[in-house]
């Protein structure tokens, strides 16, 4: 590794020379034009062309729409591409929808141009604008919120705030997206060979956003049972439903908090905890759905999913464990 002193010019001009090899090898001289662009740890990224920070896709689409065009642009999103020119000899009226479908459920992308064979859609927020852990805690928060109200309108047959609860799931799996993009850049600039602990963190915060947006799919799962429910639960099954939505909301702030903070002792309590209140769950639903034969599927259906919702709050909390011993190890070899 080579170093430089930085030198002050005129009254207020930081300077700092480039090595000599660098600049022969990437035919650096007088007047030449250099890009820098800004890391989300904070380094300084030098680069001689302008493709790096700023790049683009061009993709023809042809004919194609529906699912395999959706999961295109998907794709060029999570990629860090932040331009994407879309073309066609003559895009339909189906295309354009599923286009202007998708960048609705993106977080930064918006339609800058649009023609009839041709549409450009650019990445308007920048990396820094939401960094990961903020998006962590927002993804948590909205994922929290939902759960609470699924189960809630499962117990008072509240049709209106199920639909509702349906209608968030899109905007987790944006945050999801999103955080899933943020490790995408981290990979893509090369500074996970030089900051190994934010990637570290890029990455379990990654995990733990799959993680919470596979609950709100089961959230959604039991909005959707509620939506076309028309019996009342069993008084039991009410009760226990009741506190269940509690308790997964604080075990929620807490796996998430051990993500944020890493800590063993804290992940490990919280994986017990949820174990416990996990098998006196089951126990419960079984129990009632033995002496009860109405809608049996609507309870088996909703205590799967907040089974499933359990099972990933301990894989969070694993991530935790996880992380921490990493970064001890990164510590310790420093």
């Amino acid at each position: 590794m080579e170093t430089r002193k930085v030198q002050k010019t005129g009254k207020s001009t930081l300077i700092v020379s480039l090595p000599k090899k660098w600049a022969r090898k990437n035919a650096i001289g007088n007047g030449s034009l250099l890009f820098i662009s800004q890391s989300q740890s904070g380094e300084l990224l030098l680069s001689t062309n302008i493709s790096e920070p700023d790049q683009v896709m061009k993709i023809d689409i042809g004919c194609k729409s529906g699912d395999s065009l959706i999961r295109d642009i998907i794709g060029c999103y999570l990629a860090g591409y932040s331009t994407v020119e879309i073309s066609s000899s003559q895009m339909s009226v189906n295309q354009k929808k599923d286009l202007h479908g998708i960048v609705s459920k993106l977080i930064g992308p918006e339609i800058l141009e649009e023609k009839i064979n041709k549409m450009v859609i650019q990445d308007l927020l920048g990396s820094e604008e939401l960094q990961p852990d903020r998006a962590l805690k927002r993804i948590k928060n909205m994922t929290r919120s939902m759960t609470q109200d699924a189960i809630t309108s499962l117990i008072n047959i509240d049709k209106e705030l199920a639909h509702d609860v349906i209608q968030r799931d899109d905007d987790v799996d944006r945050l999801n997206l999103l955080i899933y993009r943020q490790f995408m850049e981290i990979l893509r600039s090369r500074s996970i060979q030089r900051d190994v602990a934010s990637s570290l963190l890029a990455f379990n915060y990654m995990q733990a956003s799959a993680n919470l947006e596979c609950m709100a799919d089961h959230a959604s799962k039991i909005a959707e049972i509620a939506s076309i429910a028309d019996h009342e639960l069993h008084a039991k099954m009410t009760d226990e439903l009741s506190n269940i939505s509690s308790v997964v909301a604080n075990l929620m702030d807490e796996c998430i908090s051990t993500i944020l903070n890493p800590d063993v002792d804290r992940a490990n309590r919280s994986i017990n905890e949820i174990a416990e209140i996990r098998m006196r769950f089951l126990d419960t639903a079984k129990s009632i759905l033995e002496n009860s034969n109405d809608w049996i599927f609507i309870r088996l259906v909703a205590s799967s999913s907040i089974e499933r919702m359990l099972h990933h709050l301990i894989n969070i909390a694993e991530l935790a464990i996880n992380l921490n011993n990493a970064t001890l190890r990164i510590d310790g070899s420093e």
